[in-house]
């Protein structure tokens, strides 16, 4: 309650003054508590506590809202020492437009003296794109839907093919496409590839036509087993390093231990003691080197690739340079082997290189650079190297 207000009167020079006798403290604190209260009661009544509101999340997709599916046309044509492909990847409802328009192409594709596709004149709504790496031509293709990219690029036949490694060989590469479409990896033959008639192919040409989901599928890089380290070798297959010294374990192949025999014309050079360099050889202006290193198998092919070619490789183009390397053992090791051409009008340097599996997750690296005309050349001779080597 609020104190009652006392009139107090006092005569001050013969007049009569009246004020308020209120105590000052308990007057401000009284009229605090009253607003207070007051100030609640106003909240209380316009307030209201609110609801909880629960939504539904849909777990499933809308299928509008779904990724369409992806389409893979190719072509694989066997000519002499090379394999040609073409191909196009993209939506399904794009390369529908264009399927058989596609396949016309390719059956009339002729070979020129170089033994080089020609590509023109091309269908109406085709052009030729821009330079990219590891391709020998680029070609746009118009649709309603979506512009397409027909890639058209060729690998070395790694070494002499029967019938068996040509179904080996596609079916590496087939798989590997299945993979770009999402679609698992197939045991049958060429993997879902069928028998095209080619009057230019020198040989037994494939088509293939994959259509799948993007990502619903991982197959393993060609070559490789799950779980497995470089060259295939899986894991406990590898002897361990030393964990208290940090280094592979006794009778580790070393520089002193390598030995091999030199092809006649390659002059061996000097190589420091203790340097990277196990041996280095010479012939004409191309260099040989053996060396061991760490590093993943495609990180490396993809430098090789990009170190000839000017720039970084696309990985499609990895994967077919992957797929196509020449498999053989080295010194009692798995290794690959990987050709790739420059082109000499352009000033491009060619490299032969070797990759054999060592100890301790290293590999040892045999790899010949220098122009295109002497590697060529010397390939006999750096497959007799090989052979020779031991470590």
């Amino acid at each position: 309650m609020i104190p009652d207000l006392r009139e107090k009167v006092r005569h001050h020079g013969g007049g009569i003054r009246r004020r308020l006798a209120v105590p000052p403290v308990r007057m401000l604190a009284t009229l605090k508590i009253a607003a207070l209260m007051f100030a609640m009661l106003i909240i209380g009544g316009c307030e209201q506590p609110e609801g909880i509101v629960t939504y539904k999340i849909p777990t499933k997709v809308p299928e509008q809202l779904l990724p369409g599916k992806d389409r893979l046309l190719a072509v694989m044509v066997p000519r002499g020492e090379k394999v040609w492909f073409f191909k196009i990847l993209g939506p399904e409802d794009a390369v529908a437009l264009i399927d058989d328009e596609f396949q016309s192409f390719v059956k009339s594709v002729q070979f020129d003296s170089s033994d080089e596709p020609v590509l023109e004149p091309l269908p109406e709504g085709w052009r030729r794109g821009g330079k990219k790496p590891m391709r020998f031509a680029t070609i746009d293709i118009n649709t309603p839907k979506k512009q397409l990219d027909l890639s058209i690029s060729n690998l070395s036949v790694p070494g002499t093919m029967d019938e068996a490694a040509w179904n080996d060989y596609v079916q590496q590469n087939v798989n590997r496409w299945r993979g770009q479409v999402g679609l698992k990896p197939s045991s049958e033959k060429w993997s879902g590839g069928e028998s095209i008639e080619l009057a230019a192919a020198e040989g037994q040409a494939v088509w293939v036509d994959l259509v799948g989901q993007p990502g619903a599928a991982t197959a393993a890089p060609m070559g490789m087993m799950p779980g497995a380290g470089p060259m295939g070798m899986p894991p406990a297959a590898r002897p361990p390093v030393n964990a208290s010294t940090g280094s592979p374990p006794q009778g580790t192949p070393t520089q002193a231990s390598l030995q091999s025999e030199t092809p006649e014309g390659w002059e061996r050079l000097d190589v420091r003691p203790g340097g990277m360099r196990e041996a280095a050889f010479k012939v004409g202006e191309s260099e040989i080197t053996v060396i061991t290193a760490g590093g993943d198998l495609r990180s490396n092919v993809a430098r090789w690739m990009g170190q000839v070619a000017g720039g970084k490789p696309e990985e499609s183009a990895v994967d077919e340079m992957m797929a196509g390397a020449e498999k053989f053992d080295v010194s009692g090791r798995p290794a690959q082997r990987f050709i790739i051409a420059g082109d000499a009008e352009k000033g491009q340097k060619s490299i032969d290189a070797t990759i054999v599996e060592m100890e301790g997750g290293r590999s040892k690296f045999i790899k010949m650079t220098g122009d295109p005309e002497t590697v060529a050349e010397q390939s006999d001779a750096m497959r007799a190297f090989l052979d020779s080597l031991s470590f």
